[in-house]
């Protein structure tokens, strides 16, 4: 058996003791590091609940707030045609006497063709009686449009006839009692 003297054998017990404590201290800190990872994982998959919470409350709030208006908008629109047909039976007995058709529509919305917006005043492309022809005053110039229509769809079917005829730069606005309403889209 070697001979170790007593100095080499209390270094050696110096190195064994720094290497446990150094060993302690990364076992310590790899459980430590291990627990915050745990953490982490925990508070990433409770983020992401909750987040995906919040977008289905949102789209549920969404889903109710457009319901809502959208049979209220079938309901006017109903409305609306049963106005127009009564000013139909109304018109066709007075023999064509359409100068009430005016005020009634002018509390709902209707739907024309814009065809021209010009800057130049007194133009007279139509009569003022003549009613699916309109001038509405916009900033800065006059704005005409052909058409009333009860809904979007019936006044972009008949902007595609129009197009299909060679008339170029049509677009589809809406009025209520004279004044522009913008679509939503």
């Amino acid at each position: 058996m070697p001979y170790i003297d007593e100095e080499k054998l209390a270094e050696l017990y110096k190195e064994v003791d720094q290497e446990n404590k150094s060993s302690v201290y990364f076992q310590q800190l790899y459980f430590k590091y291990k627990a915050r990872l745990k953490h982490l994982l925990v508070y990433r998959y409770g983020f992401y609940s909750a987040v995906f919470l919040f977008m289905a409350i949102l789209g549920y709030a969404i889903y109710i707030s457009t319901g809502e208006p959208i049979e209220e908008e079938f309901s006017a629109k109903q409305e609306l045609l049963q106005k127009i047909k009564q000013l139909e039976l109304e018109n066709s007995i007075l023999e064509g006497q359409t100068t009430d058709v005016q005020k009634v529509l002018s509390d709902s919305i209707v739907f024309t063709v814009q065809f021209i917006a010009s800057e130049k005043e007194g133009v007279m492309l139509f009569s003022e009686n003549f009613l699916n022809f309109r001038a509405h005053p916009l900033q800065g110039f006059n704005a005409y449009s052909l058409g009333n229509f009860s809904t979007k769809e019936e006044a972009e079917a008949f902007r595609k006839e129009l197009l299909n005829l060679g008339l170029m730069d049509l677009w589809v606005t809406s009025y209520r009692s004279g004044e522009r309403v913008l679509l939503n889209d």
